[in-house]
């Protein structure tokens, strides 16, 4: 969404806000790899930007002093796009042509297509496409409302910035949000809070403009109740009883068991999940072959549940919804990882007898098999304790970390290292002071997570130097802690 302009003005921002505001331009040229002079425009129009949200700014060479933090930022530049303008309008369904909204944001055609074509080819990973006449993105419903869901948590946009809802809504609306905030199956956190309500607040503006989700391809389990939910849809909106399942059947599982959300169901919650699925098919599990994966139905493997939602989301899609270019990039298959991949889908097509093709089984191993690299870990452990503060994490930043990471573990009320083996560790740091006053009390080496980070950059190049040493990744989460203690892990 950003030129290449923009991105070093947030990187200079960056590296500005590590520095507390004091700060040496030209250490920040040589990390940037770019002239003095270049580093200094950089500057120039760092600051003008910063006047625009802060009058009483001051940046000089050396020192910055301003009331505007990094995120706010990012967003303000994110806002500012066309890509953005763009995603915006085809949510709101404001333009029947596409020349309409080049003239009213006074771009010619040749730029709005330049600006759009890395969108283009986003979009295309989902099988979906951005239409000209009228401007809106078409495709399966799902996957447009995760789209739609990856590029609002990724620009940091408050649910409040969506398009309004007109008041015969409200009573939906506030439904479906007592529904998923009451049940009490997730391990709740602001930023899960956050993501959670933008993604109803989306369905409810495309159900709004007519768009339905069409029938789920395979028969889910369910968390939820959907009946009083059904029978709010069916006054509300006049759906008949199937009408309202199949709409909420959808909504369920992606706010609940979808790889997006999954990671942040309590324990018991997982285990209600399976025992519905296995109502199907008693004598199913996961996958007998992998040890590691063995008590994956208990809900305290958080990535055995994660890698069964994901794979059963690739066989209701058929498309692997974390692809990313950057991933595929770094990670190299082997064929220990595509054994696993395997034996996860064909275990899974048992629960759908006659539904799951070798078609689909080939698909899903293909994707599927970057995220069981390692599943037979090594002895030699590393233990990367990331903040998930950033809200768009679980699909951007936090699929990069996904190239490398071959164990996922949730953060319990405690972590317990290894005295002995302490040079094993590293704790990865954004903007979480519980982050690095566990690295101090321990003793263990830090490093800094910057939001911003280039592809190609200081992350990557830690990945690749770890997996050269055969070193396994685990990351616990500060931001999503129980409510009270659970079983340590």
């Amino acid at each position: 969404m950003l030129t290449s302009k923009e991105l070093l003005r947030v990187q200079l921002l960056t590296f500005i806000d590590d520095q507390q505001g004091d700060f040496n331009l030209t250490d920040f040229a040589t990390e940037a790899d770019v002239s003095y002079s270049r580093a200094y425009h950089v500057l120039l129009n760092l600051r003008t930007d910063l006047l625009v949200l802060d009058a009483q700014t001051v940046l000089t060479k050396d020192h910055l002093r301003t009331t505007v933090n990094l995120d706010d930022y990012r967003h303000w530049l994110y806002v500012q796009s066309v890509p953005y303008q763009v995603v915006m309008a085809t949510l709101e369904e404001s333009y029947s042509q596409t020349a309409e909204f080049c003239q009213e944001h006074e771009i010619s055609l040749s730029t709005f297509n330049r600006r759009l074509r890395p969108m283009k080819a986003q979009l295309a990973q989902y099988n979906l496409q951005l239409t000209v006449s009228p401007l809106r993105i078409k495709g399966d419903e799902s996957l447009i409302q995760l789209i739609y869901f990856t590029f609002f948590t990724t620009t940091l946009t408050p649910v409040e910035d969506l398009p309004t809802l007109p008041k015969e809504f409200s009573s939906l609306k506030n439904t479906i949000a007592e529904t998923y905030t009451s049940a009490k199956f997730y391990q709740d956190s602001a930023s899960l809070q956050q993501r959670r309500e933008l993604l109803i607040g989306i369905a409810l503006v495309r159900l709004l403009h007519g768009h339905r989700f069409p029938q789920l391809r395979l028969p889910l389990g369910h968390l939820t109740d959907l009946r009083e939910l059904a029978g709010v849809f069916q006054r509300e909106l006049g759906d008949s009883p199937q009408e309202a399942l199949a709409e909420l059947a959808t909504l369920d599982y992606l706010l609940t068991s979808s790889p997006y959300f999954v990671r942040a169901l309590q324990p018991q919650a997982m285990q209600r999940l399976y025992q519905g699925l296995k109502q199907r098919r008693g004598d199913y599990r996961m996958a007998p072959e992998l040890a590691a994966l063995s008590d994956y139905a208990t809900g305290r493997d958080w990535f055995a549940n994660w890698l069964f939602s994901l794979c059963q989301f690739m066989l209701l899609y058929r498309v692997d919804p974390l692809l990313r270019p950057e991933i595929t990039a770094l990670y190299k298959p082997t064929a220990a990882s595509k054994a696993a991949a395997l034996a996860i889908a064909t275990n899974l097509a048992r629960l759908y007898p006659q539904q799951v093709g070798q078609n689909d089984l080939r698909l899903v191993q293909r994707y599927l098999s970057k995220y069981t690299n390692g599943l037979t870990l090594t002895a030699a452990k590393v233990e990367i304790l990331v903040t998930y503060e950033m809200i768009g994490v679980t699909t951007d930043i936090f699929n990069r970390l996904l190239s490398g990471v071959v164990h996922l573990s949730l953060l319990t009320s405690q972590t317990l290292v290894d005295p002995k083996h302490r040079d094993n560790y590293l704790v990865i740091y954004g903007t979480d002071p519980l982050a690095v006053d566990f690295a101090k009390r321990q003793g263990i080496e830090t490093f800094h997570w910057i939001k911003e980070l280039s592809y190609g950059s200081n992350l990557d190049r830690l990945i690749r130097t770890l997996r050269h040493h055969e070193l396994s990744l685990f990351a616990l989460d500060f931001h999503n802690r129980s409510q009270g203690p659970f079983d340590q892990g």
